[in-house]
């Protein structure tokens, strides 16, 4: 169960959050590729069947970040979770890839802004924090 979970900033295109269970904290950077899935995209085994037609036509992708490598029982309430968040859009025609990282999580969150959006942390406009979306 999830004791604790904040969106930390939302852009038109990603969201952040962070996810507590207990001491462990995963930080979800979830993302709207604005593009058709490919094949590529699902991670599958190299011998693994799927059709182009099966494809959804759009991608939003789940990278989450964690000090040390996610607990077994947390995948499935993580998977969840970011369903739940993405619960608006039309999942139907959406495929929902998650992906799992360790890392220092306020590290990969900087860099992450600098490369996407070229923005530093602690220099994002008070004006921008004053409103739901950061954009």
């Amino acid at each position: 169960m999830i004791d604790y979970f904040e969106r930390k900033l939302r852009f038109k295109d990603m969201e952040v959050w962070d996810i507590r269970f207990g001491k462990e904290i995963y930080r979800l950077f979830i993302v709207d590729e604005n593009r058709v899935c490919e094949i590529k995209d699902l991670n599958l085994p190299p011998n693994a069947k799927v059709f182009e037609e099966d494809l959804k036509e759009n991608l939003i992708t789940v990278k989450v970040y964690s000090e040390k490598q996610v607990k077994t029982e947390h995948i499935e309430l993580i998977d969840q979770f970011s369903k739940q968040i993405t619960d608006h859009v039309a999942l139907a025609h959406c495929q929902v890839i998650l992906t799992f990282f360790t890392g220092n999580i306020d590290v990969v969150l900087e860099n992450i802004l600098k490369e996407t959006y070229n923005l530093e942390l602690e220099k994002i406009p008070l004006k921008l924090l004053l409103h739901l979306n950061q954009d």
